[in-house]
């Protein structure tokens, strides 16, 4: 298995008014010392979206472009044809620099994000049998357009998402085709949707294509739900934490993953926001010590 990162441990997301971000130079520079092999993509123009010029600064640097998270709403089918545009722009990018993944994830809601984390809720305030029908097929289509670039879908359950509770992603996953979609297996957000992650890789293993290696703090997070915060607020206030720090068995999960076969990508994330001053290099170096020291990866 190879050890990759991602911008969001950086402070980087998606989420508009997340927090401030550090210029991508210095991002992929701390990467790079922290002893990482690749990076993901981060949100749409946050690297240069031009092949070239993102080529030249990932060789220089020795990192390899893995793949890239892409948020979509295939809920609603007037929507798809957006969400096919996001997917193909990034996806042309990452075949162009040889990657092989791109991670697409249901983009939510603001009901959902409210209800993020509360499995008795999020059970039961799900898609209709025609959104399902709907996001299933955009999946299908989307994967269809990625694979005429070489590229593998791995799909993304995420907090604060319609694919977020256990059942939801057993839905999906049984509800599509294994050959054209792959579970991109994220330990921190199975956790926080009320899945086990260990349990997830021992019934889904051969479905995973991507493992986004994260650890969670589950006191601080059930202390958020208590107090009444959404998916943003928890996240933004470090429900995730560094590896090893967290209340997840990481050492069970990778010797589940290694059981399975699977030999792919291990990308570190910590999804939290940067404070300005902050040493994002020393946050990095420790999760990739700690897998080094306690792992051997």
């Amino acid at each position: 298995m190879r050890v990759g990162s991602a911008p969001i441990t950086w402070g980087i997301c998606e989420i508009p008014g997340w927090g401030p971000q550090k210029p991508w130079p210095e991002v992929l520079d701390e990467m790079a010392a922290a002893g990482f092999a690749g990076t993901e993509l981060g949100p749409a123009g946050y690297l240069p979206m031009d092949p070239a010029v993102l080529r030249e600064e990932l060789a220089r640097r020795q990192l390899a472009m893995i793949a890239a998270f892409v948020p979509v709403n295939f809920r609603q089918r007037e929507a798809h044809a957006a969400s096919f545009k996001a997917v193909d722009e990034v996806a042309r990018l990452l075949a162009a620099l040889g990657a092989k993944d791109i991670l697409l994830s249901d983009e939510g809601d603001e009901m959902r994000k409210a209800i993020a984390g509360r499995t008795s809720e999020t059970a039961v305030r799900g898609m209709t049998a025609d959104e399902w029908k709907a996001f299933v097929e955009g999946l299908h289509q989307a994967a269809d357009r990625c694979r005429d670039l070489g590229l593998t879908v791995s799909f993304h359950p995420h907090g604060g998402t319609y694919i977020e509770h256990p059942a939801e992603v057993q839905r999906l996953l049984e509800s599509t085709d294994p050959d054209r979609i792959r579970l991109c297996l994220d330990t921190g957000h199975t956790a926080f949707g009320g899945g086990d992650p260990l349990e997830t890789v021992r019934r889904w293993g051969s479905r995973i294509g991507l493992v986004h290696l994260k650890d969670i703090d589950m006191d601080r997070l059930r202390a958020g739900i208590a107090q009444g915060k959404g998916y943003t607020p928890l996240a933004k206030e470090g429900v995730f934490v560094e590896l090893g720090t967290g209340s997840l068995d990481l050492r069970a999960i990778l010797d589940e993953l290694k059981a399975a076969g699977y030999d792919g990508w291990l990308v570190v994330e910590q999804d939290r926001v940067v404070q300005p001053g902050e040493d994002t290099l020393a946050v990095a170096v420790r999760n990739r010590r700690y897998l080094r020291e306690t792992f051997g990866l």
